[in-house]
């Protein structure tokens, strides 16, 4: 009850700052940001349609934008206003024709996206301001994983304090290691949100910030963030941490940090051998052998069933390239497919091209600009590389709590190298 009232008493006073602060839309983003360690706690302002903190601070900020005639910097890009008509136009059909709240649900779910890039082209996207969003993104991932290892550590006070039972949840033959369910979040899917911490922590190193500049706190960051990641067991996590740990050894320039590219070698390998030495490494190793369709039971219980479903939607978008609307597809596991099944293949196309042909963009700025400036277009390529690899491999638009980070950073990606243009253009 405690808990429910804290964050009734946080969401109200959100609010409160958007509508009635000088900066209101500009700190909208960093009160969403903040809203993202709630986890999955919902408020059912219409019976059976669930709204999450998130969403009402992202309405709470059009209403004050669309009141205040808040100047517009950019326009919202081709590919998302085109998704939105998609959106709009099955919405009608399935609300004229079969009606019911898990329409309404998932809709207004994966609406959030254009809502979000509607925000986001009313704020000014300087160099400053991301780096002070990322920043907050650092404190809530890092906060998020500081309560899963307490939760691992102390389950009987976490149990108190939140009001849930913690259970064990095999990942391996042996009982030595249970997965972190983070249920003070709500799931195991918390995890995904831990890995854009590392090229924040990049960003931030690159940009001299205090928080990097002190090695015992940088260390301590990336420790416990590692040691969360590890124990959620969530092999998108590993896959996608590995990915960037990778591309950070053979595409970062080691002349804009010294020293960045031996400590993230250093970090890679003592990752790996960790999970190689610990009764893990069959589960780690079936991340890969399962992206190529070969699903090893003995270390993966929910491969053949995500298998099974994607296979089903796949199906489906053959026989219905238009889509089959909105909740008629359960939970596919893929954002992509899901998009596809759903409301059909162009938006699906979309849905996956857009962030993939911004990863481009960013990766040639990165590779164009000055000095100065490629540290943080780096950053933004390992953030589309997570949001391509979460749309790709996970579901996520079905739950606010893990949808509204991906289209947060797609939509900061997309509006600094705007903001770029801006500036050469005048």
């Amino acid at each position: 009850m405690i808990i429910k009232l804290l964050v009734i008493g946080f969401t109200l006073f959100g609010v409160k700052e958007i509508l009635f602060k000088h900066n209101g839309i500009e700190i909208s983003m960093h009160w969403v940001i903040m809203a993202f360690v709630i986890g999955y706690r919902t408020f059912e302002l219409v019976p059976h349609i669930p709204f999450h903190p998130i969403e009402i601070l992202v309405y709470a900020t059009i209403i004050r934008i669309i009141i205040s005639g808040a100047i517009k910097y950019r326009k919202i890009p081709i590919a998302v206003t085109v998704l939105s008509i998609f959106y709009v136009t099955l919405f009608v059909i399935d609300l004229l024709t079969r009606y019911n709240p898990f329409i309404v649900n998932e809709f207004k779910c994966a609406l959030l996206l254009a809502m979000i890039f509607f925000v986001t082209q009313h704020i000014y996207f300087y160099k400053g301001y991301i780096i002070w969003l990322l920043k907050t993104y650092l404190f809530v991932a890092s906060a998020i994983s500081i309560l899963g290892i307490t939760e691992y550590l102390f389950p009987s006070f976490m149990s108190s304090l939140f009001g849930f039972e913690r259970e064990v949840n095999l990942i391996s033959a042996d009982p030595l290691f249970t997965r972190l369910a983070f249920l003070f979040w709500g799931s195991h899917l918390a995890a995904n949100l831990v890995p854009p911490v590392f090229p924040i922590l990049l960003l931030l190193k690159g940009e001299k910030d205090s928080i990097t500049n002190n090695k015992y706190l940088l260390t301590l960051l990336v420790i416990i963030n590692l040691i969360a990641i590890y124990l959620s067991g969530n092999r998108i996590s590993w896959l996608i941490l590995t990915i960037l740990l990778l591309i950070t050894l053979f595409q970062y320039k080691a002349s804009l940090v010294p020293y960045m590219k031996t400590y993230t070698l250093f970090v890679t390998i003592a990752f790996v051998a960790y999970i190689y030495s610990q009764p893990v490494e069959g589960r780690y190793i079936s991340t890969f052998k399962a992206l190529t369709g070969n699903i090893d039971a003995r270390y993966d219980s929910s491969g053949s069933a995500r298998m099974g479903r994607a296979k089903i939607a796949i199906e489906s978008i053959i026989k219905h390239p238009l889509g089959t609307g909105w909740s008629s597809q359960g939970w596919v596991h893929s954002d992509v497919l899901q998009i596809s099944a759903t409301i059909g293949i162009i938006p699906g196309f979309l849905f996956f091209f857009a962030p993939m042909l911004l990863l481009l963009r960013s990766f040639s700025l990165y590779l164009t600009r000055s000095p100065d400036q490629k540290t943080i277009y780096f950053c933004l390529c390992g953030l589309l590389i997570y949001i391509i690899i979460s749309f790709s491999l996970n579901g996520n638009i079905l739950l606010v709590q893990c949808g509204a980070p991906l289209f947060l950073f797609w939509a900061i990606a997309d509006s600094y190298s705007n903001y770029y243009n801006q500036i050469r253009y005048n």
